[in-house]
């Protein structure tokens, strides 16, 4: 598997200015793209996304398949969506997966609730290009944003064939470098959230951004995500601005992270996120106090911990 990181900002995009410098971390919001064997998966789509679509195409990644897995549906993780130019393909393919927002549960239940949430953001007078109309063809699943899910995916010809759990049996007779599994992960966060973990192969790597530990580590991250090679928590605000009015925010803070890396055997941890108010100047004393806390934890678990960099790419 390997990582690339597009977007790294919470709530709002944070451009550098004069007396504030975003060049090292990033200013732009969440954006990940994973490669795991033919697979091609993106992880939320903030304005990062429009830096992931001109990447794909200078890679000439036309014609493909794409699994897009959205956390939730707040601005920060969906507003590049109108602006990556992949979803103006006709030969793409977008899978689409996110869940069903809280009091949406029978509301015309002709239209996928995910298309529905993605439809409003870029419905007239807001963006010009309605969401349907992209030309990019689009398949929609929503999932409980409650308990957590599994689903896979086979490749085939490079493309992907969807395989729900209740018919997880087909997949005894699939060869391991055409199966993907993903699981949901159900996260504290306003209005819902998301979290996914992916296993192919023999690797593993959890998306778990726009969480918030309220002091404790989430238990069904401690056990989905188990021994899980790298994981990617939130880390947004400091541990002083957690204990005051950003509480019920739906973040948490890099100590938190590490706690709640511990708890389940990852590996290795990243932390993303960042508070839009946080320029280098912030953001690095951070990554450094975050790396001696875990120091002195003395623990195997997670190896090591970095926040992420928007540009950087890593290995799995």
């Amino acid at each position: 598997m390997k990582l690339h990181v597009f977007g790294v900002r919470g709530s709002l995009p944070a451009p550098s200015a004069k007396n504030f410098n975003t060049s090292i971390y990033g200013g732009n919001t969440t954006c990940c793209y994973l490669q795991a064997g033919p697979f091609r998966i993106i992880f939320d789509m903030g304005s990062g996304a429009r830096m992931l679509g001109n990447h794909l195409m200078k890679k000439g990644v036309i014609g493909k398949n794409f699994i897009f897995l959205l956390t939730h549906y707040h601005s920060d993780h969906i507003q590049g969506i109108g602006f990556c130019v992949p979803f103006y393909i006709k030969s793409n393919t977008f899978f689409i997966h996110g869940f069903t927002p809280e009091g949406r549960e029978n509301i015309d239940p002709l239209r996928n609730v995910v298309l529905q949430a993605l439809g409003e953001q870029q419905a007239s007078p807001f963006f010009p290009v309605p969401h349907s109309l992209l030309p990019a063809r689009k398949i929609y699943n929503a999932h409980n944003r409650m308990f957590s899910e599994t689903f896979y995916y086979l490749h085939r010809n490079d493309n992907y064939f969807f395989i729900s759990e209740k018919d997880s049996a087909e997949t005894a007779s699939i060869e391991r470098q055409d199966l993907l599994k993903i699981t949901t992960i159900p996260l504290h966060h306003p209005n819902g959230c998301l979290g996914y973990r992916i296993d192919y192969g023999d690797e593993s790597f959890a998306f778990c951004t726009d969480n918030e530990p309220l002091a404790y580590p989430n238990h069904q991250i401690n056990t989905i995500c188990k021994d899980v090679d790298v994981i990617v928590l939130d880390g947004q605000y400091t541990a002083e601005q957690l204990s005051g009015p950003t509480q019920t925010y739906g973040h948490g803070s890099p100590e938190l992270c590490v706690d709640q890396a511990i708890a389940c055997g990852a590996k290795k941890l990243m932390i993303t996120h960042m508070d839009p108010a946080h320029d280098d100047k912030n953001v690095a004393p951070m990554e450094v106090e975050c790396k001696t806390y875990l120091a002195k934890k003395k623990k195997k678990t997670p190896a090591s911990v970095e926040f992420a960099k928007e540009g950087k790419s890593w290995d799995i």
